[in-house]
């Protein structure tokens, strides 16, 4: 009788330590795919943030260039203003 009684115990204690193991196995692994995936978000953002960065120099650039013609078409207008 004792005999059984030990194995009921021991096939317990193994279930119980062997879900404990496994749960922070799974546990252990959720977390490292979320990191993976945190990574190649941050990866993507990174690439998006660089295009942005470049884009905003292009038109900065752009609006360097109209406001100097802006200046000179001013500058054109009143000469003839004077001219008249």
């Amino acid at each position: 009788m004792n005999e059984y009684i030990y194995q009921i115990i021991g096939a317990v204690a193994t279930t119980i330590i062997g879900y404990v193991a496994g749960f922070r196995k799974s546990k252990n692994e959720i977390e490292g795919g979320r990191l993976e995936n945190m990574e190649k978000s941050l990866k993507v953002y990174q690439i998006i943030i660089d295009d942005l960065s470049k884009k905003v120099e292009e038109l900065t650039g752009h609006i360097v260039r109209l406001e100097q013609t802006i200046d000179s078409l001013k500058q054109e207008n009143k000469k003839l203003k004077n001219s008249l």
